[in-house]
């Protein structure tokens, strides 16, 4: 691989992995926040509640991440 290619592959890398990690909790949230009264294996709503607002903490900083990143390339 020559310099080019090495930067696309490791530039589409990023993009993949901050893709992945944003669905990911994007599904977390959702899912927590869908089922928050139903009871998720016998554990209570305030635990529920706790997964999802950790969720949605680990989706804006995935999200920032990803701004961060976006924003240096681009320069």
């Amino acid at each position: 691989m020559n310099k080019k290619e090495t930067k696309d592959y490791v530039d589409e890398r990023i993009s993949n992995k901050l893709y992945s990690k944003i669905h990911i909790y994007e599904y977390e949230a959702s899912y927590y926040f869908k089922n928050r009264h139903v009871g998720l294996a016998g554990i209570d709503n305030e635990q529920v509640m706790s997964l999802a607002f950790d969720a949605i903490r680990n989706l804006r900083v995935w999200r920032r991440i990803e701004n961060l990143i976006l924003t240096n390339w681009k320069k």
